[in-house]
């Protein structure tokens, strides 16, 4: 059985940095994701444009029944049930061990490697699906 989850998106209270899309292009090059496991720049660069509109700042909670189930964090929208602590009391695996605040600053360096394990260890680009 499929469980539904409702999610509402909250804006941090300051504004993240928010890239152009040319600019995060650049960046993404530079740090070797055209082609990185088979998908290419404007994979990436697409992606980053539908999950986060290229904001570091973003967070999504996904609900279930009023209650946070978990959230997502930064550019990437790399959730915290895997790939980074958030403190929370829920069990996570913190497969990048990153502290998810860091995922919301403006510096992409530790996002980029985190999202590097996200697709190869997962299911490629599909898990933003």
């Amino acid at each position: 059985m499929k469980t539904l989850l409702v999610f509402s998106l909250l804006l941090q209270a300051t504004s993240g940095r928010i890239y152009e899309k040319c600019e995060l292009a650049q960046i993404l090059k530079e740090k070797g994701l055209d082609g990185y496991h088979r998908h290419t720049l404007a994979n990436w660069v697409c992606m980053v444009d539908m999950e986060s509109g290229f904001n570091t700042k973003l967070t999504r909670h996904y609900r279930y029944h009023g209650t946070i189930t978990s959230t997502n964090y930064g550019i990437f929208q790399i959730n915290n049930k895997e790939w980074c602590d958030d403190g929370t009391p829920s069990f996570t695996y913190n497969l990048c061990q990153i502290d998810c605040r860091r995922l919301l600053d403006d510096d992409i360096n530790d996002d980029i490697e985190c999202v590097k394990l996200v697709v190869v260890t997962q299911l490629e680009m599909d898990i933003w699906i």
